[in-house]
């Protein structure tokens, strides 16, 4: 029984260590907009989308090479990500619906926190 109490103490404490180590790694990634959780959009020019969640985080979002017509007063923008629950990120699709061009489709290059 002790052995098993060992053992897990040990575990723990390497969990409780390793714990801001991961934490830290996290944040050095790109940041996590998770597209159901998209609140609001404000396009920027044609090269950057700002979002914001439900919890008021922002977010700037990097088209490459840019978005045609994302920039016209009544455009309505759709996140297509590959996974339904998936952070939105490089290579995730913006569908832009635009008044007098239809849909266009435009390619995500990154997602990082804060405002532009």
């Amino acid at each position: 029984m002790k052995n098993k109490n060992a053992v897990l103490v040990g575990l723990l404490a390497g969990v409780m260590l390793a714990s801001p180590v991961l934490a830290a790694a996290n944040d050095a990634k790109d940041a996590c907009l998770k597209h159901n959780r998209v609140f609001s959009t404000k396009v920027i020019n044609e090269t950057t989308v700002l979002a914001t969640d439900w919890q008021h985080n922002r977010f700037t979002i990097h088209v490459n090479p840019g978005c045609p017509g994302i920039t016209y007063g009544g455009s309505h923008l759709v996140f297509r990500t590959w996974q339904n629950l998936s952070c939105v990120g490089t290579g995730d699709l913006i569908g832009v619906q635009v008044p007098g061009m239809g849909f266009v489709t435009c390619a995500i290059n990154g997602v990082t926190a804060g405002a532009p």
